[in-house]
């Protein structure tokens, strides 16, 4: 179910129908009602009593918030990268790029390109090697993966292209151990995406 979720199998505010979900899972309802309280507490649906199970909207403003926390994480995250990052770790994040380059080939590869992206981010998160950095930074991707599926321009492909310059930044900048470069080349790249994003999704709801 999660993964059906973020592949954007299920729109946002959509109801789901538990009776298809257990015939289809091929399940009993126990597993499918323990499956949607994780979900709910993740902020993947919305469970309203009397009403039913809906796959959590995504709200302008939360959405706007998640993007200024992310920013000071990630800035954070990648200052202190830099005293710890080894040469395989640049190797890994520059075929992360590299593979999502290859998924921008392949029509409909939204989702793959999305959980390359986040698996770019969070390694980044990782090096820095503070626990408490990395639970927060996990339980952000949630809305912004979702906005991420269901609400795309025609210019995609354009931002998608523009984005791999900024993560080849962020990992030059992490080669040199620069940690004012790599603060400066991470803000740049998630507030930009993050106003692309946002404008969106402010223009599907118009």
């Amino acid at each position: 179910m999660r993964g059906e979720i973020m592949a954007g199998r299920f729109l946002p505010g959509e109801r789901l129908d538990l009776g298809e979900l257990i015939e289809r899972l091929k399940v009993s309802k126990m597993p499918v009602k323990e499956a949607i309280a994780r979900l709910a507490t993740e902020g993947l649906l919305d469970v309203q009593a009397q009403r039913g199970t809906f796959v959590s909207s995504v709200n302008a403003q939360d959405l706007a918030e998640t993007f200024q926390v992310r920013c000071a994480l990630e800035m954070l995250a990648g200052e202190l990268a830099c005293g710890r990052v080894k040469k395989s770790d640049l190797e890994c994040l520059r075929q992360l790029i590299t593979e999502m380059e290859q998924s921008m080939e392949q029509a409909g590869e939204v989702a793959l390109h999305l959980e390359l992206n986040f698996k770019f981010h969070s390694l980044i998160v990782e090096l820095a090697g503070n626990r408490k950095l990395a639970e927060t930074y996990h339980r952000l991707r949630v809305p912004i993966q979702v906005a991420g599926i269901h609400y795309r321009s025609e210019n995609w492909t354009a931002r998608i292209t523009q984005e791999q310059k900024e993560h080849r930044a962020i990992v030059r900048a992490l080669e040199q151990k620069d940690a004012e470069a790599v603060t400066r080349a991470i803000r740049s790249h998630i507030q930009r995406g993050g106003a692309s994003l946002l404008a969106d999704v402010e223009r599907s709801v118009k």
